[in-house]
């Protein structure tokens, strides 16, 4: 099989083309998403990046958007058991945007974890379906409304009824 991956394949050169093409549409689709919500995301025209997933930074206007009842919550799962910043924006992100990502603490050492370096990362994967990114990329534009100064009451009502269409 190894030999008819190089051979050209559904109009690229090969399947190993075919294959960083799609993936480079599906990274650079979910990598805009992540910017337009205000995540900084890494240049991928200068380093190769990680693989099927982003790490991707939370800019100040998330990082103040996440209800403080989430941060430094009791969190078995978290690292010391206490949900910091990552894990407090992963599961806000979860339970009212309706986005799944990946805290960064895990990818630390407990003492850097513990001093706070990994607190304005997530990790989040583009190996989906172009829906599931679509649908992530919808959830992004809502998460930067309420981002941008809604109350978090108002604008957990707006993620509920665009969940509802």
């Amino acid at each position: 099989s190894l030999s008819r991956a190089d051979e050209p394949y559904e109009g690229h050169e090969s399947y190993y083309a075919y294959l960083k093409d799609k993936y480079t549409r599906k990274r650079d689709l979910l990598a805009n998403a992540l910017k337009e919500a205000g995540f900084a995301v890494p240049d991928y025209d200068k380093t190769p990046g990680g693989g099927f997933f982003i790490f991707a930074r939370a800019g100040k206007e998330i990082e103040r958007a996440i209800p403080p009842e989430y941060i430094m919550a009791k969190n078995e799962a978290a690292p010391g058991g206490v949900a910091r910043q990552d894990w407090a924006l992963c599961q806000w992100m979860a339970e009212e945007i309706g986005l799944l990502c990946i805290p960064s603490s895990p990818f630390f050492s407990p003492e850097r974890a513990e001093e706070g370096a990994s607190d304005s990362f997530i990790r989040v994967a583009f190996c989906k379906t172009d829906e599931t990114l679509e649908a992530a990329a919808v959830a992004l534009r809502r998460m930067k409304a309420l981002a941008g100064g809604e109350t978090n009451s108002d604008a957990t009502v707006a993620v509920a009824q665009d969940a509802q269409k």
